[in-house]
């Protein structure tokens, strides 16, 4: 009986986690980076490449073009959300908010262009956003700074 393991689920015994499904991944049973610096920038990436070819639209059904549009900026998104999130800490938060802001106020700004409105207006709406991103996640990045 003493090579038999204990049928009770309450053992002072050390616990043994169960292998995870993506153990294969890293090597190490962890996947090689955090999950919300994948999850996050997909899915952005998806709700934006849905929303471009949407607004691109404008009331006419859908084309070979439109989806292309919103494939490729969903996928430019999603590329530079995941390097801005791994950027390293090491870098001074007014650069890292600078470069949050661009990424903000770009895609905004372009998401406007395409309901047809002035280059004027639409960078003035990307530059507000950008701003205040900027301002949000300097903020942010410095009130948690160690």
């Amino acid at each position: 009986m003493a090579t038999q393991a204990p049928t009770s689920r309450h053992t002072t015994g050390p616990r043994h986690a169960r292998p995870s499904r993506l153990s294969g991944l890293s090597g190490r049973g962890r996947l090689p980076v955090p999950l919300h610096t994948i999850a996050v920038p997909v899915t952005l990436g998806i709700l934006y490449g849905v929303w471009a070819p949407f607004i691109q639209r404008h009331g006419n059904p859908l084309n070979a073009l439109q989806i292309t549009l919103g494939v490729v900026s969903g996928l430019v998104l999603a590329i530079l959300v995941f390097l801005l999130m791994r950027m390293p800490t090491t870098i001074q938060p007014e650069l890292r908010a600078t470069a949050f802001g661009v990424v903000a106020g770009v895609s905004v700004g372009f998401l406007h262009s395409l309901t047809y409105a002035s280059v004027l207006r639409s960078s003035g709406i990307g530059l507000t956003v950008g701003g205040a991103a900027a301002i949000a996640t300097f903020y942010f990045f410095h009130t948690r700074e160690k």
